[in-house]
């Protein structure tokens, strides 16, 4: 007897395009570092859907957090040995609090940009941007080296709001991502930090974290499917640390009021409202994707199953 399955279902098994998104949350561990076991089973699964055929488009969150602990360490490092001596002596209170006494003035090196009572909301924007500028390198060169043991060529995609507003910006883009699609190269898109700001979400913007940049990718380049890997199993009709929590194996938009969130993530932008809010403008009429599939980061064969 023959059986029926929802669209999205079967878009699943048909899928030639994909667009698989990897949050802050899901590339670091607790203390910040960089986690090797996720962020190498991602691309050995995203190497093995390439080489069967399938277009792979990676959107990876991960630049600033990797940045803010270069540049502490960069910080440490630009310390003369007096000041490193007072800073020992004064019981370590913090960096931060250090090198306020040096003065903004005297100098505007990313070391100062960790004076967060100096103009704190730009302040924390400069910082942000710089983290991002910083740590970005050091992603792309440990994705480089993981996707080359996989025998698959990334590459570097960084954009900002203005190049999905201005048509001409996007024509060379969605003809650049096509023309790496149909080599076999893995386009790695991240928001461009070190221009936007690192800003986060204010009113009228395209988009707002690398959820909404993935939904936006996901129309803007006719993707098929959309995988959103975060730090929970899936979506949940309340946060999963809440007793009676429950996995929502197939969502809708009119099970919206039926959710309620919790907290954004530790480390990254976003959160599970930014995540549904994301896999339903993905989906939305006039989009090529037909599905999004919120799954947990932590399963090493996620993108396998």
């Amino acid at each position: 007897m023959p059986t029926s399955e929802p669209a999205s279902r079967s878009a699943l098994r048909r899928a030639r395009r994909v667009i698989i998104k990897a949050g802050t949350s899901v590339l670091t561990n607790d203390d910040g570092s960089v986690s090797l076991t996720r962020a190498g089973a991602i691309a050995e699964q995203i190497s093995e859907l390439v080489k069967g055929g399938i277009e792979v488009i990676f959107v990876s969150s991960g630049a600033a957090g990797m940045g803010k602990r270069l540049l502490r360490k960069q910080g440490r490092m630009n310390l003369s040995l007096n000041e490193l001596h007072a800073h020992e002596e004064s019981g370590r209170n913090s960096m931060d609090n250090h090198i306020v006494t040096r003065g903004i003035a005297n100098s505007q090196s990313f070391v100062n940009l960790l004076d967060t009572s100096y103009h704190k909301e730009d302040k924390k924007k400069h910082y942000d941007s710089a983290c991002g500028a910083t740590g970005q390198l050091d992603l792309m060169n440990l994705y480089s080296s993981l996707f080359d043991q996989c025998d698959v060529t990334p590459s570097q995609v960084l954009l900002t709001q203005t190049d999905f507003q201005n048509q001409d910006h996007l024509s060379n883009l969605t003809n650049t991502v096509d023309g790496l699609l149909g080599l076999g190269i893995v386009p790695i898109i991240n928001e461009n930090d070190a221009v936007s700001g690192n800003v986060g979400y204010t009113k009228g913007n395209v988009f707002s974290d690398n959820d909404s940049l993935a939904a936006l990718c996901a129309r803007s380049f006719n993707a098929d499917v959309l995988v959103v890997l975060t730090d929970v199993p899936g979506v949940f009709d309340k946060p999963p640390t809440e007793k009676g929590a429950s996995m929502i194996n197939f969502f809708e938009e009119s099970d919206g009021d039926s959710v309620a969130i919790g907290k954004k993530s530790t480390h990254g932008r976003g959160g599970m409202g930014a995540k549904i809010e994301a896999a339903l403008n993905a989906v939305k009429p006039g989009s090529a994707c037909n599905a999004c599939v919120v799954v947990g980061g932590d399963d090493l064969n996620a993108i396998r199953a």
